[in-house]
């Protein structure tokens, strides 16, 4: 056993092998060592090898999802290696072979998998010159996107692709290799860190990449995607596609669709902007509230997954954008029963049509799935006709294109309404999957187990007749098969031709030649069912696999039509309105709100957002916006990047109105932190941000800028800013929404006519804090921060705030020629001494005990000359 056991090894030198041994998965030697540390399992020692104890540790069978799902999340792979031979006609040990690998990036199994998020896959290669291909897929969509990218353009790539796995060849130049492990070393806005896997160069292959692809799509050119010419993302191909089908063990039958990604297609959303708008999860690593929690209310894991897709790959032309409006508003429609709501209940309990058919081309799909699937082709059928009889969805193209392809191959249902029973075993190895009437040979083997207890009790009358033991019993069980049991007192009335199979303390148990008969046809009609009830179900999936396509495109149709349904739904809930697009260079919003803060705010205190209004256009294109802290500044320049992001992907926006021109682009420079890590510090980081977006942006880019140059001193952080906002006003000239405490900046738009002042009003009134936040936006400068009466509000203690306000009286009275700073922490300055009086003063200087009585009598009238003076 452990010469097979080291053979299987030697394939998967770097993965955890989980070996099947009856009803556990055994790890040895070094993998026991492992998974005992990670899983926190128990070790142990049985025989030797090598003359060394061979260390063991292992995982029940029926329950290793929950042990993978925990290796998975730690960037570990696991080999799943199954016993695959008849252990009845094996000599020696059972022959055994890794059936698939599970990997971060691989995964296809419903319990390792979120519902919303798909595992990715991404190959890359660096070309000869600058350039990267990259090739990645989930296994479960079954698409292969090919992209081509500048070298220092993969860090976005990879953070908008997500992968759980980076696949790289083992000729890379160090210094590729070194940023693509730095990468792998910072987290995604999930947490989740990526899994760099090397791969030999020669699966790197341009050429092999092309064949490859080529036969997964069963064409005769790539032209028709225009991809031919992609050749370093062919060669990331190559290796992405072996890769799969080595975890698989088979091939990808269900990998039948290609994509291009090309960078001016999509709208630039860089893993920072991701981050600060929380997209998807919070700064903290939430997934809740960001704005894809809120938007999501589908009702099933497609449709989530569609949605989030959408979120974070807007695209620059707004055609598509343009299509799901136009659904939306037929959605909408109907103020008794909107479109929408007859859809949704439809929807309601469908299984997830995408990741099933997956696993039918994988052949790794269960038998209660398959009964999942039937209940939904009938829901697909439904909506289809829901979406049919609705005539006002014709202005609609994209509602048209969904009814057309939900509508359900016939063949697939009824197959899989014949064969399966409505309510299986959980696995087909238990047998109960295959329908009565199915199969006759089938229907047969089960009847003879049917008739068996009317048969073991017509036996069991008939032997006490023939015996006169009253107490007599005809049983069964799995180890010793059919039995007649004699208790010890009526030992004597056994007739001679029972034969003894087993005594016990107070009974003896017996075996008759018609009950050995009809034990050995049981027996063998019970494997002989087990194994033709597998027989069928692989048929069937065989059967299944002329289906894939229709059933794909059924399930992207099913998935597009909840997003749709998700929207229209909030749109109606929250009060958004439609978005209108323009060819001219503008963002006008008009009472625009944050959709989160919004709703956090009804939810927690029933309070209301204010709305604010942004006009941005040809002739201004930059606010520079002052006001308090925890005023809304920060609110309101990620408002209106989530309105632009939610208008660009096709949503109702949460705003009176919106007019958007053409968007290439969201970057942001919000919050402060530092990257220990790399020994960045904070002011590095910021600048470094800084510096991206002043490379990448454009004139149709919306940037965000908060609180540029704070790390540093105040000379230096205002020389800083100034520069960042002239050159973004001057070069560029992006929409800017810049967020400044430097009041010197107010005196910006004097000198630059494409940028305004506005501020976030606030008062100061009585109460704790000293102040009320209006929250809303108005033109002009602020005349104050407000910073100490925040810290006040935030229970700093009152001698730090005493502090502070002398600091800050003697800042505002130092000259502002002076190039000195003041030390801020330096105690407050002494009051000044009171000037005093000259009467008392003189009086001070009088030693009455030296004066005769003629100069008592002098300096008391001097006294009274000096009173009068004053």
């Amino acid at each position: 056993m452990m010469q097979q056991y080291l053979a299987i090894k030697a394939g998967f030198p770097h993965t955890l092998v989980f070996y099947r041994m009856g009803d556990f998965y055994e790890l040895f030697f070094g993998d026991a060592e492992k998974a005992a540390r990670l899983l926190d399992i128990t070790l142990t020692q049985r025989g030797q090898s090598a003359g060394e104890p061979v260390i063991m540790a292992g995982v029940p069978f029926h329950s290793v999802e929950s042990y993978l799902a925990r290796l998975i999340k730690l960037g570990e792979s696991v080999a799943i290696c199954e016993q695959v031979g008849d252990v009845a006609t094996a000599k020696g040990p059972v022959e055994r072979k890794v059936v698939r690998v599970v990997t971060p990036g691989t995964l296809t199994d419903t319990e390792l998998l979120s519902d919303k998020t798909e595992a990715v896959l991404l190959a890359v290669h660096p070309g000869a010159r600058t350039g990267v291909g990259l090739a990645w897929m989930s296994v479960t969509q079954g698409i292969v996107t090919l992209a081509q990218c500048a070298s220092d353009e993969l860090a976005d790539w990879i953070a908008r692709i997500a992968p759980g796995e980076v696949l790289y060849s083992a000729e890379v130049t160090p210094s590729f290799e070194k940023s693509l492990q730095a990468l792998s070393s910072q987290p995604l806005p999930s947490g989740q860190r990526l899994v760099a896997v090397v791969r030999p160069a020669w699966a790197f292959d341009a050429g092999l990449g092309e064949r490859k692809l080529l036969e997964q799509l069963q064409a005769a050119s790539l032209s028709a995607w225009d991809a031919q010419d992609l050749k370093d993302a062919h060669a990331a191909a190559a290796a992405l596609l072996a890769y799969a089908e080595h975890t698989q063990g088979q091939a990808l039958n269900h990998v039948r669709s290609l994509q291009v990604a090309r960078s001016g297609e999509l709208i630039d959303l860089p893993l920072n902007t991701r981050r600060n708008l929380e997209l998807t999860h919070t700064l903290r690593g939430e997934t809740s509230p960001t704005l894809f929690s809120l938007l999501d209310t589908c009702h099933t894991g497609m449709g989530s997954r569609a949605l989030r897709q959408w979120m974070l790959e807007p695209r620059r032309d707004r055609h598509q954008a343009r299509e799901r409006l136009a659904a939306i508003g037929v959605l909408r429609a109907g103020n008794t029963s909107p479109l929408w709501q007859t859809l949704r209940r439809e929807l309601k309990g469908a299984s997830d049509v995408e990741r099933i058919t997956a696993r039918i081309a994988l052949r790794q799909v269960r038998p209660r799935e398959l009964v999942g699937l039937t209940q939904t082709l009938v829901r697909a059928h439904q909506l289809a006709g829901v979406l049919q009889a609705d005539k006002s969805h014709t202005d609609a193209a994209l509602l048209q294109h969904i009814g057309t392809d939900l509508t359900p191959p016939p063949a697939c249902a009824q197959l899989l309404a014949q064969a399966i029973r409505p309510e299986p075993s959980a696995l087909i190895r238990d047998g109960g999957v295959i329908a009565d009437g199915f199969d006759a040979e089938l229907d047969e083997l089960r009847a003879i187990q049917t008739n068996c207890d009317g048969f073991l009790i017509d036996l069991e009358t008939r032997e006490r007749e023939r015996t006169g033991i009253a107490n007599l019993r005809v049983q069964y069980n799995k180890v010793h098969g059919f039995y007649i049991e004699v208790t010890q007192g009526q030992i004597d009335k056994v007739p001679d031709d029972y034969r003894r199979r087993q005594t016990l303390k107070n009974a003896e148990r017996f075996i008759t030649p018609e009950l050995k008969a009809f034990e050995d046809k049981a027996l063998s009609a019970q494997e002989r069912a087990l194994a033709r009830e597998k027989w069928l179900y692989d048929h069937l999936l065989d059967e299944l696999q002329t289906f894939i396509d229709p059933l794909t495109r059924l399930a992207r149709a099913m998935a597009a039509l909840d997003a749709l349904c998700a929207l229209a739904e909030r749109s109606l809930t929250l009060n958004w309105t439609e978005p209108t697009f323009t060819s001219e260079p503008c963002i006008e919003i008009r009472g625009g709100r944050h959709p989160v803060v919004e709703a956090r705010l009804q939810e927690t205190s029933g309070g209301s957002f204010i709305a604010n209004d942004t006009v941005l256009g040809g002739k201004q294109r930059m606010q520079v916006i002052t006001g308090p802290n925890m005023g809304g500044k920060s609110t309101y320049m990620r408002q209106v990047a989530v309105i632009v992001l939610l208008a660009s992907m096709g949503s109702y926006v949460p705003a009176a109105s919106c007019r958007l021109g053409p968007i290439d682009a969201i970057h942001t420079r919000i919050g402060a932190a530092d990257d220990l890590a790399n020994a960045q510090s904070t002011f590095m980081v910021e600048m470094t941000e800084a510096a991206q977006i002043l490379h990448a942006a454009t004139p149709q880019s919306l940037v965000l800028m908060d609180e540029i140059g704070r790390g540093t001193s105040t000379f230096d952080g205002l020389a800083l800013a100034g520069g960042i906002a002239a050159h973004l006003h001057d070069k560029p000239r992006c929409f800017t929404l810049f967020a400044t405490h430097y009041f010197e900046l107010t005196e910006f738009p004097a000198t630059h006519h494409g940028a305004v002042n506005v501020h976030v009003s606030a008062v100061e009134g009585g109460g704790k804090s000293g102040i009320v936040f209006l929250h809303q936006i108005e033109p002009g400068p602020a005349s104050r921060s407000y910073g100490i009466q925040v810290a006040r509000l935030a229970g700093v203690p009152s001698a730090v705030v005493q502090h502070a306000k002398h600091a800050l009286a003697a800042l505002e009275a130092h000259s502002e020629s002076s190039r000195v700073q003041v030390d801020l922490f330096a105690p407050p300055p002494a009051a000044p001494e009171p000037e005093t009086p000259p009467v008392l003063a003189a009086l001070a200087d009088i030693d009455p005990d030296a004066l005769s009585p003629r100069e008592a009598l002098d300096q008391l009238y001097a006294l009274k000359k000096l009173a009068q003076k004053s």
